[in-house]
């Protein structure tokens, strides 16, 4: 996968170590992370789940003759990016060596241009589970010398005893590829076509994607969305087939009343109109039932739509465990 990121001569920003580097290797390439109140650099604890970050790095090569190679960013979700369900006899020790990891760029530069120094900025969702998230940045030059950091963030919610997960999540319309307009509905995750177009574990994960109608509303669509085949291309290894439909009520209160996997599912149940694969246009206090493929069932509320400066919504979701 190619990406173009802008290249910078020289950076007028003071970059500060976010951490001490993974190995004692070749200090060539040079990586760093800029540090300053905007860029979270360093290891922290995040206090609103699914808060919006951004991290800014700075890579240079050694010389003209080493350029850089390749860029890559992962993040490892301890024990795991989905809720868990505590029982009476949770042993919190069985998941103290989990973790699932998730590429969410991997790119290799051109070496008919070649790329002796860039500065890359992106924002991300952090997760909206209890847990740990670990972000490692990795620059390779063509002498497969590396450089590396990474940080960690820290994440504990009010409601990890609940049998369902709850959370607030903004989705952007994919204006670019760093829109994130892909959604998890489980971990609660949002993420941007530059992480799942050419990336199969990533693309698992999908149930909804942000896909505006022909007028250019709002609306979620699922992946066997008739409209999106040519969107998607051949690229998607698997597509979920999640199921949609509309309740009848437009107001919070049966929204605010559902908070069991049987309230959810006989919300659902009570359509009895065909399961659709879009909403349609999005309008506020709108309540959809959801069925993921993997049997989850779920309510989203549209809490709020912006369409100024970047499209937005923003939906609260709750889903059983």
């Amino acid at each position: 996968m190619r990406i173009r990121l802008p290249l910078v001569a020289s950076v007028s920003v003071c970059l500060l170590a976010a951490c001490s580097p993974d190995s004692d290797s070749s200090p060539s390439p040079y990586l760093e992370l800029v540090g300053s109140t905007r860029f979270v650099s360093a290891n922290r604890s995040v206090t609103s789940p699914g808060d919006t970050l951004t991290t800014r790095l700075y890579a240079e090569a050694s010389d003209a003759q080493s350029p850089l190679r390749r860029l890559l960013i992962t993040v490892s979700y301890e024990p795991n990016k989905n809720p868990i369900l505590y029982t009476s006899t949770f042993d919190p020790t069985e998941l103290a060596d989990q973790s699932e990891k998730l590429v969410y760029l991997d790119t290799t530069f051109s070496t008919t241009a070649p790329t002796t120094a860039l500065a890359y900025q992106f924002t991300f969702g952090t997760r909206t589970t209890s847990g740990r998230e670990v972000w490692r940045f990795e620059a390779e030059d063509t002498q497969q010398r590396t450089a590396s950091r990474s940080y960690r963030l820290t994440l504990r919610t009010a409601d990890s005893a609940l049998v369902y997960h709850r959370y607030n999540v903004r989705l952007q319309a994919p204006q670019t590829a760093a829109s994130r307009s892909f959604l998890s509905l489980l971990s609660g995750l949002a993420l941007p076509k530059v992480t799942v177009r050419k990336n199969p574990e990533a693309q698992e994960l999908i149930d909804l994607i942000y896909l505006p109608t022909a007028a250019g509303a709002p609306s979620l669509s699922t992946l066997t969305d008739d409209t999106l085949r040519l969107k998607l291309g051949r690229s998607w290894s698997k597509k979920r087939a999640t199921q949609l439909r509309l309740l009848p009520l437009s107001d919070s209160t049966s929204f605010a009343n559902a908070n069991t996997a049987a309230s959810f599912t006989t919300l659902f149940n009570q359509v009895l109109t065909p399961s659709a694969t879009s909403t349609g246009p999005l309008r506020e206090k709108q309540i959809i039932a959801f069925q993921t493929e993997d049997k989850k069932y779920g309510l989203i509320q549209v809490v709020d739509i912006k369409t100024t400066p970047t499209p937005t919504v923003d939906l609260q979701i709750r889903i059983a465990k």
